[in-house]
């Protein structure tokens, strides 16, 4: 009996041979081309994502370009900051975060332009408020939660950085005390740093139930 795969054509032996070449070759011009494109960060902002200096803008555009970036930049040198030119309410508040994919946003304030200062903040999120068509402040939050000593530590660990006295851990734990007694978060803040070129004032915000939150109150060093 002659064996079927005797009577194939020659060529046909070699074909899965030569399918198992072209997936090969394949796979490696998509990994050259198209997987940097993916992993990739993005690039430089488009004129109507970003001011023509390349800060950050609120708009729509804006918005979905720095949800892409994670890196939103914003110049405070020259207050008042107009918000309309920002892409800001007048009067009101725009949080943004947390990010999608729960990675925290570079967040960096420029405070003068005259030299080199300014913070950079690694946040999962961040409220920029206005006023009478001025931006006035930007609230930039820490990740997680603490208890009252460890909120101590932490923001006596930023006091070098912004300038600020931290509150005392006293002071935080009087703070929970109160939440618990009167059923209401408690805030505590240090006295406003100057050492950034802009004013920087951490808050703790303490519940009842032993856990606090803290945040930077950012304003423009004059406006």
């Amino acid at each position: 009996m002659i064996d079927e795969f005797s009577r194939r054509p020659e060529w046909v032996k070699w074909l899965p041979a030569a399918l198992l070449t072209v997936v090969i070759v394949a796979t490696a011009i998509f990994a050259i081309v198209a997987v940097p494109r993916l992993t990739a960060e993005p690039g430089p902002g488009q004129t109507d994502q970003v001011t023509d200096l390349n800060w950050s803008v609120f708009t729509e555009e804006g918005l979905r370009y720095i949800e892409a970036a994670r890196t939103p930049r914003i110049d405070l040198s020259s207050p008042p900051v107009d918000a309309v030119t920002l892409g800001l309410p007048t009067d009101g508040a725009l949080t943004v975060g947390p990010h999608v994919t729960d990675l925290d946003y570079r967040l960096v304030l420029i405070a003068t332009d005259d030299e080199p200062n300014g913070a950079l903040f690694t946040t999962p999120q961040f409220t920029v408020s206005t006023s009478g068509g001025r931006l006035q402040s930007v609230r930039v939050e820490e990740r997680g939660a603490f208890d009252f000593r460890e909120s101590y530590l932490l923001v006596a660990e930023r006091s070098a950085d912004y300038g600020f006295t931290a509150p005392t851990s006293r002071s935080l734990a009087e703070a929970v005390s109160k939440a618990r007694e009167g059923g209401q978060p408690v805030a505590v803040r240090s006295n406003r740093g100057t050492s950034t070129g802009m004013g920087v004032t951490a808050e703790v915000l303490c519940f009842g139930a032993g856990a606090c939150t803290v945040s930077y109150i950012v304003i423009p060093a004059v406006g």
